[in-house]
């Protein structure tokens, strides 16, 4: 049951850290001011490593509440591994090779007033022979707060620690897909992204409409990265803000990594 509870609130993870920025500044008193709903704010979201297997780091951890509440916080990691192509977060120790078991936190429980900041350090340290290459070091909520109506909710939170461990970065690239313009929807493009290597990766991109006649450049859009672990696939969809006036055309994806750049190409037709 415990374990269910933590997968719901890691799900959450990935819409609470959008706040982890405001960390960084002087933080907001949730008593005087009404501009921003009650929120938990933590920094950073993302820490990157190159490392060794050995070696250890100490990385400190900001948060911030800004409910009108009191919030405690117990402190654990737990491994991010990927199963069916998708992330499965495992609780520390269950996982051969796993980093999450050598996690040290100083403190390991924190309380904190509504509109104060605590800090807190986390120890990790890689093992010989590691199997996983990414961890959350998890706020886990311990403050039952008003949700809707009679609801009780608790708040909790990560933050994203991801390990390269070689040089092994690879992401295959499937064939894009094409959905035409329509009168309320605009043209999108679509391509399945695969991090077939060892190793975490970013990849950015760009997307590019040409004439296909002309090879004249009509738009360009840019497509916002994508943390991809290995074995994780992510299926990117990018949409045209334009209209395109009838006629043949060409999209260009380009997208970039450590790995390289890798660039497809599809033709399409405007009515």
């Amino acid at each position: 049951m415990q374990r269910n509870w933590i997968v719901a609130a890691l799900m959450f993870l990935a819409t609470v850290v959008c706040n982890a920025s405001a960390a960084q500044q002087d933080p907001p008193n949730p008593l005087t001011s009404k501009a921003e709903p009650p929120s938990i704010a933590l920094s950073p979201a993302v820490i990157m490593l190159k490392a060794q297997p050995g070696a250890s780091s100490t990385h400190e951890l900001t948060i911030t509440n800004l409910t009108y509440s009191r919030m405690s916080f117990a402190l654990e990691a737990l491994d991010v591994v990927i199963r069916d192509e998708k992330r499965v977060f495992v609780p520390a120790g269950e996982t051969e090779g796993g980093i999450a078991r050598s996690a040290i936190f100083d403190p390991s429980t924190i309380e904190l007033n509504p509109g104060q900041a605590g800090q807190v350090r986390v120890t990790l340290t890689v093992p010989q022979q590691p199997t996983v290459r990414a961890v959350v070091a998890l706020f886990h909520g311990q403050t039952a707060i008003p949700g809707n109506g009679s609801l009780m909710v608790t708040g909790s939170l990560g933050t994203l620690i991801t390990y390269n461990l070689s040089s092994d970065v690879v992401v295959a690239v499937d064939k894009p897909a094409v959905t035409p313009q329509t009168e309320t929807s605009n043209l999108t493009f679509s391509e399945e992204l695969k991090n077939t290597g060892t190793e975490p990766v970013v990849p950015h991109g760009t997307l590019a409409i040409l004439d296909d006649q002309s090879g004249k450049l009509i738009g360009r859009v840019d497509i916002e990265p994508h943390r991809l672990l290995p074995g994780e696939k992510f299926n990117c969809a990018v949409e045209y803000p334009n209209s395109l006036k009838s006629g043949d055309y060409r999209a260009m994806i380009s997208f970039e990594d450590e790995g390289g750049v890798r660039t497809s190409a599809i033709k399409f037709k405007v009515q």
